[in-house]
């Protein structure tokens, strides 16, 4: 299809940091890769489900091969969501090792909880609360120790992201922290790792890619560079997720749904999301609702709601989604894009709604739920002014 013409801020900036690195058992060049950026003994970050599935031993049994790298300990405690009391116990076991670089082996809140590690780490400081309230860490940053991601979800691209989502448990917050050198120095992507993921799991993180993918090619601060990966990543997703839910070995799916994973994340950290973001944030820091999965059920709702006003920004959407946009009202195509979403978020089996989760569906029990999403970092940069009353509107048609 022709691109869209559209107006966006003539000045932008586009940061992508990470070496990124693909291929099946590429975890055997770990060693190598920390050995060149000066690591010596590497601590493991992970959590216990990975641990128990073998797929942290995959990882730590590929340092210990090396020959180039020691292996100083592993720290299995993330736990869902990157918790700051959780994060300040992964700062002092590294400490305790004598580790002087991080392993990231897990999903987005093993990634997320290693690099708030590594800035407690360069900060020689014991507690993350100090920095999470800051939000944006940008004065005096500089680069942090060696540290090399490796994702086992294709989902939240948090090896390639500078920031980082992390759970104030006290006000039931979800706190968006930026710092400049916090992703991983490498982000390594071996679909090997992935094989061991629950087709639930595997279908939520996808959305979430998805997620990020159309935010990001719809956000008021969108730009070329951003949809060029946006795009792409909303191709692979469409045609690659229900197979890696079918078919949990396909290295081919695994290894396609990583790099969308990858592609968005760029896309998203560059050109921020918007409304799915700011209300399912609110979903995980209030009802503990997966990130993924909060996504998901956000998702055709705000889609829906921003494309009513301007359906033209969805329309590239749609066609990266295969639909035919040729010779159609834009408001027609809009609409079939997010019957395509509903439709390929059936088809992987997430069927929940928020009444799945004690979500009361009285309005005035929404209250500190709409609050805290209308406060969100990310809110402002929907392409349709998210109300408060938006809001509560959104959350009860997801009820």
């Amino acid at each position: 299809m022709k691109y869209l013409e559209y107006e966006f801020d003539p000045f932008f900036t586009w940061v992508n940091r990470p070496k990124i690195m693909y291929g099946p058992g590429l975890r055997s060049e770990i060693g190598f890769e920390l050995n060149q950026l000066g690591g010596t003994r590497a601590l493991v970050v992970t959590d216990k489900g990975l641990v128990n599935a073998g797929v942290a031993k995959m990882v730590t049994d590929a340092i210990e091969a090396s020959g180039d790298l020691e292996l100083a300990g592993v720290f299995d405690e993330v736990m869902q969501d990157a918790r700051i009391g959780i994060i300040n116990k992964g700062a002092a076991f590294y400490r305790e090792c004598k580790a002087d670089c991080i392993v990231a082996v897990g999903g987005g809140s093993v990634m997320d909880s290693a690099k708030a590690i590594n800035i407690l780490i360069d900060a020689e400081a014991d507690d993350f609360g100090p920095f999470a309230a800051q939000l944006g860490l940008y004065d005096g940053a500089r680069q942090l120790p060696p540290h090399i991601a490796l994702p086992t979800t294709a989902g939240t691209g948090c090896e390639v992201t500078y920031a980082m989502v992390v759970l104030d448990e006290e006000n039931h917050a979800k706190l968006g922290v930026a710092h400049p050198f916090c992703n991983a120095d490498i982000a390594m992507l071996d679909p090997e790792l992935m094989v061991k993921l629950p087709p639930k799991i595997t279908a939520f993180t996808g959305i979430d890619a998805l997620t990020h993918a159309i935010e990001g090619a719809t956000a008021l601060t969108r730009e070329p560079i951003a949809d060029a990966m946006c795009l792409h990543a909303i191709r692979l997703v469409c045609k690659f997720l229900p197979l890696a839910v079918k078919e949990p070995d396909n290295i081919s799916a695994r290894g396609h749904m990583l790099m969308a994973s990858n592609l968005a994340g760029m896309g998203f950290i560059n050109a921020l999301t918007g409304g799915v973001h700011a209300t399912a944030h609110a979903l995980g820091g209030i009802y503990g609702i997966p990130h993924g999965l909060a996504n998901s059920i956000m998702l055709p709702w705000v889609m829906e709601f921003n494309s009513e006003e301007d359906p033209e920004r969805f329309v590239m959407v749609a066609d990266a989604m295969g639909i035919d946009t040729k010779d159609k009202d834009p408001a027609d195509v809009a609409k079939e894009a997010v019957q395509a979403v509903r439709d390929l978020i059936k088809e992987i089996g997430l069927t929940e709604t928020l009444r799945d989760f004690n979500v009361p569906a009285e309005r005035e029990q929404l209250t500190a739920l709409v609050e805290l999403a209308y406060s969100d970092s990310q809110a402002p940069y929907n392409p349709r002014e998210l109300t408060e009353d938006a809001i509560f509107d959104l959350y009860l048609k997801a009820i």
